[in-house]
């Protein structure tokens, strides 16, 4: 594949001039917002697009990507002192819902809400783990079509507050109940940004785009684009970065699914995150050559 990163760690704020029409819903003579590439919650001011956006699309994403950057994220965001435009609103504390589980690991009662101070809790990052897009023809085991959580959990920090709840409750096992993640609404996140990079690297009119449905809420099919890489366990590049995100072309082996722009993106590699693949659209340029023309 052809691969070009984007570090926003090591890559100057920049802004991209406006296309003339919204990159999600193609409209244009309305009033066009800027995007932030890589939401400003991740990346702050790594990459803008300055008029791409009408208020129509802005709305529904900013729906569930605050979903997930507020409610998902938020917390651990927090902790990670990660970019927020009121740091008042920063979190100063987690909360930990406390359960006591058997030997088999299976739950036995609640035990209540346990707050923590930020600064003492332990790190919790919460994602979605998926097979890869459906579109690419991989063989996805029977049930495992959706993924599932995929969760972090700083255990130096936990594993002390959870003994001494034990020990306090007199019993031997004290865990706590991780938050659910919603699935559709972080997928949808990763198609966004997926393609508004393309957008903002390639142009909106340089490929025929396959993720505007999903973006904009019209269909709940993410499966067939949206997914992680099989067999990969982290990107290329520098560790210790917050996030990162490169683009490239699905290899002439694919058959039909070949020669498509993908976009593969992780979140703090570091712990182990799952890369994401996103299947972005089908060139209408020669990539090969504009890759090698913006080296």
């Amino acid at each position: 594949m052809i691969l070009r990163e984007h570090d926003i760690d090591n890559t100057p704020a920049r802004r991209i001039p406006s296309p003339g029409k919204c990159i999600y819903c193609g409209v244009s003579n309305v009033k066009l917002n800027e995007e932030h590439v890589i939401p400003y919650a991740i990346g702050k001011n790594a990459t803008i697009f300055e008029g791409a956006c009408c208020d129509g699309c802005q709305k529904i994403i900013q729906r569930y990507e605050q979903e997930v950057l507020k409610k998902q994220l938020g917390v651990f965001r927090a902790m990670v002192e990660a970019p927020t435009r009121n740091k008042r609103d920063r979190a100063k504390s987690i909360t930990l819902p406390l359960v006591e589980y058997d030997d088999a690991g299976r739950l036995v009662r609640e035990l209540g809400d346990r707050e923590i101070a930020i600064e003492n809790g332990p790190l919790i990052l919460n994602l979605w783990q998926s097979p890869p897009p459906r579109i690419l023809g991989e063989r996805i085991e029977p049930g495992k079509a959706e993924g599932r959580a995929w969760r972090y959990v700083e255990a130096r920090r936990a594993d002390p507050i959870l003994n001494a709840a034990a020990s306090e409750l007199g019993i031997a096992r004290v865990g706590f109940r991780l938050p659910d993640v919603n699935r559709l609404h972080y997928l949808r996140v990763l198609a966004k940004t997926a393609h508004a990079f393309v957008a903002a690297e390639l142009g909106p009119d340089a490929f025929q785009p396959f993720l505007n449905d999903l973006i904009l809420n019209r269909s709940d099919d993410l499966g067939e684009f949206v997914g992680d890489m099989a067999g990969v366990a982290s990107l290329e590049g520098a560790s210790g970065h917050s996030f990162k995100i490169t683009m490239g072309e699905t290899p002439s082996s694919l058959g039909p699914a070949a020669g498509l722009i993908v976009v593969f993106m992780q979140f703090w590699a570091d712990l182990g995150s799952p890369p994401h693949l996103v299947v972005v659209g089908k060139p209408l340029i020669d990539l090969q050559a504009h890759f090698q023309n913006h080296m």
